[in-house]
C-alpha cells in the first residue's frame, strides 16, 4: 500500500480499519444530523483521518475541515502528493477511518469527490455517507487470553465431533481460536451452543460465526490455523459477564506491566 504521511503530526500514523468480523449493526449512524455531529467534532478537535481508496492500494492522512448537515456536504484536506490527489478524484470506493479518544469512526464513500477552494487553498468536498460507524473501543478491542492456562471453547462440529479449541484472544465482539487437526471449518460457518469456561466467572454458552481462517507460524516454528469468530445474538446477561471478565484481564495485564 502506498501511503502519504504528509499531513501526519509527529508520532502519528495511519488509522487501521475496524477488524473484519466485528458486528457494527448497533453502532451505525444514519441521519444527516448524527453524521454531521461526528464529522464536525472531528473538524473541531483536528483529529487525523486515514483515507483508503482503490481497495486499500493507496492511503493518505487527512483532516475534516468542516461539515454542513443541512447541505449534507463536508470538506477535508487534500494529500501532499499530487499523483495521489489525481488518483483519488477518480476513485469509486473510499473508506475514512479515525480514532478520536479511542472511539473508532469509519465510513465509506462511493465516489463523487470534487476539488474546491477553502480559504484560499485546495480541499476536497464530498456528500455525507449513507451511514457512519461509531464504535466504542471496548466493543472491538481484543485482549490476548492467558497462555499458561488457556481458555478452551467447546464447539460441536456438524459431523458430531466435539472440538476443544484454545483461545488466542477475546472481545465483546468475538474470539480468536487456535485450531488443529483435519476437521473442515469454513468462513461463515455458524456453531450454536458453544461452551466457554471463564473460570471464577462461570461457563457461558454462545453461538459463533467463523469470519476468517488463516495459517499462523508460531515462535517454535509450528504452523496452526487461527479462526476469527464473532458472537451471534449475544444475550445481554452473557455480554455483561464477558465485560466483567475482560475488565479483569485488563487489570491483571496492567498489574503485570507495573511489576
Amino acid at each position: 500500500m502506498e501511503t502519504d504521511n504528509s499531513t501526519a503530526t509527529e508520532g502519528k500514523g495511519p488509522i487501521a480499519l475496524i477488524p473484519e468480523g466485528v458486528d457494527v449493526g448497533n453502532f451505525l449512524l444514519r441521519t444527516p444530523m448524527e453524521i454531521g455531529f461526528v464529522l464536525r467534532s472531528l473538524a473541531q478537535k483536528g483529529d487525523l483521518v486515514t483515507i483508503y481508496f482503490n481497495h486499500g492500494e493507496f492511503s493518505f492522512l487527512s483532516a475534516i475541515l468542516e461539515a454542513d448537515p443541512k447541505a449534507q456536504q463536508f470538506l477535508f484536506d487534500i494529500s501532499g502528493v499530487e499523483a495521489i490527489n489525481r488518483a483519488f478524484l477518480r476513485a469509486s470506493h473510499i473508506v475514512f477511518a479515525a480514532a478520536p479518544e479511542g472511539v473508532r469512526v469509519q465510513f465509506v464513500l462511493s465516489g463523487g469527490v470534487t476539488e474546491v477552494d477553502y480559504d484560499g487553498r485546495p480541499a476536497f468536498s464530498a456528500s455525507f455517507p449513507d451511514d457512519l460507524i461509531k464504535l466504542q473501543r471496548r466493543e472491538y478491542f481484543r485482549l490476548d487470553t492467558p497462555v499458561g492456562k488457556p481458555l478452551v471453547c467447546k464447539l460441536r462440529h456438524p459431523n458430531g465431533k466435539i472440538m476443544e479449541l484454545p483461545l488466542h484472544d477475546i472481545s465483546i465482539g468475538g474470539m480468536g481460536l487456535w485450531m488443529s487437526g483435519q476437521v473442515e471449518v469454513e468462513q461463515l460457518d455458524v456453531f450454536p451452543g458453544c461452551r466457554l469456561d471463564l473460570g471464577t466467572f462461570g461457563t457461558i454458552e454462545v453461538s459463533l460465526e467463523v469470519r476468517s481462517k488463516r495459517q499462523v507460524t508460531k515462535r517454535d516454528g509450528t504452523v496452526q490455523t487461527m479462526l476469527g469468530t464473532r458472537f451471534v445474538d449475544l444475550p445481554r446477561q452473557t455480554e455483561n459477564l464477558l465485560q466483567r471478565y475482560i475488565a479483569q484481564l485488563e487489570r491483571e495485564r496492567h498489574q503485570l506491566l507495573r511489576n
